[in-house]
């Protein structure tokens, strides 16, 4: 993957020298530095786009990406309230890790329930609310959040996991056994299931 990365930059950095450089150019650049690793590139990739377009939201949307992995979180979340249109989900989903690491899960969960109201399908937002949730001991609402997300997901052992150690906290040991079994079934080796077989250590 980083000779794709090198070969797109040399492209771009050949449009460049040849004057040819434009917001999108400059804007992709950012992206292969970004993907790359080289988040301080990726910004000023990412300003000299918007320099060139101000409107150009998915460039403020990459800029606003780049300071989440830098670690800037207070601009991060701010830069991605600004963002609205198309990238509004995202942006709110992405908006929402920001303030979780900055310890406010109330603003976090809410950017969540924007990003869900303006596309139910944005299912990440859904798994994420999940765990804030479940982390404030709003159990039952976690386990609906769980409960969506694998509906869209049915393979998705992380669900089945959450589901069933939420259920087990909630006083449900039969259906926190049975998903966290389910969970071992799908994926035996997997992260997960070796969780699981924890709990059910522990239970049992």
């Amino acid at each position: 993957m980083q000779g794709r990365y090198d070969a797109a930059l040399q492209q771009l950095d050949g449009a460049r020298s040849s004057g040819s450089s434009s917001a999108d150019n400059e804007n992709l650049r950012g992206l292969a530095l970004m993907l790359s690793g080289d988040t301080a590139g990726a910004m000023a990739a990412f300003d000299r786009a918007l320099a060139l377009d101000a409107g150009m939201v998915e460039a403020r949307f990459n800029r606003a990406v780049a300071l989440l992995r830098s670690g800037d979180l207070k601009t991060a979340a701010s830069e991605f309230a600004r963002i609205k249109g198309r990238l509004q989900p995202s942006a709110s989903y992405h908006q929402a890790l920001a303030l979780d690491r900055l310890g406010d899960a109330k603003g976090a969960a809410a950017a969540l329930q924007g990003a869900i109201a303006a596309d139910p399908s944005f299912t990440p937002a859904l798994l994420h609310l999940g765990l804030i949730r479940e982390r404030r001991g709003e159990l039952e609402a976690a386990v609906r959040d769980y409960l969506a997300y694998l509906k869209s997901h049915p393979g998705s052992t992380a669900a089945m996991l959450r589901i069933g150690v939420v259920a087990q906290r909630a006083g449900r040991t039969d259906v926190g056994t049975a998903y966290l079994r389910k969970v071992i079934a799908a994926a035996p080796d997997s992260p997960e299931a070796v969780e699981a077989r924890k709990f059910l250590v522990m239970w049992e």
